[in-house]
């Protein structure tokens, strides 16, 4: 699956066009792990967002008893988002549960450069996360 195509299977980046997906893919990076690797552990400054492109990672929740494994990721989904937001400590750790995945990454400062040379990439996928992190931020209330 090429990149733009992955792109375009995210809701992070609906709405764009095709030329906006080609920019915005040749910024990402892309990264093969082995079963059990971290991509980045609870705690770390964000400063990425990860598309899982080949293969599953877990996301996992490290407390003083015990991890809890929140969830799974495959193709086309994503993980750190909040990083492209701010460059707070990552809450929660994502690491490979299958040999060979392959994760394709982009770095906020990247990110935001081509944000500065095509603001409407930069409206689009900051409203995409907003929309996505409302929905969340909903549903975590209406369970309690």
């Amino acid at each position: 699956m090429e990149l733009v195509k992955l792109l375009r299977s995210n809701e992070l980046f609906a709405g764009l066009t095709e030329e906006q997906f080609s920019k915005l893919a040749m910024i990402f990076e892309e990264r093969t792990y082995n079963s059990g690797e971290s991509v980045f552990s609870q705690g770390d400054k964000g400063d990425r967002l990860y598309l899982v492109r080949e293969g599953f990672v877990e996301v996992v929740a490290e407390t003083a008893s015990a991890d809890k494994a929140l969830v799974q990721l495959g193709p086309g989904q994503s993980v750190g988002e909040i990083a492209l937001i701010d460059q707070g400590a990552r809450s929660a750790s994502v690491r490979a549960i299958t040999a060979g995945a392959i994760i394709a990454s982009v770095g906020r400062a990247a990110f935001e450069q081509l944000c500065e040379s095509d603001t409407a990439i930069g409206y689009r996928v900051m409203r995409n996360i907003a929309a996505d992190l409302s929905f969340k931020l909903r549903h975590q209330t209406l369970k309690k």
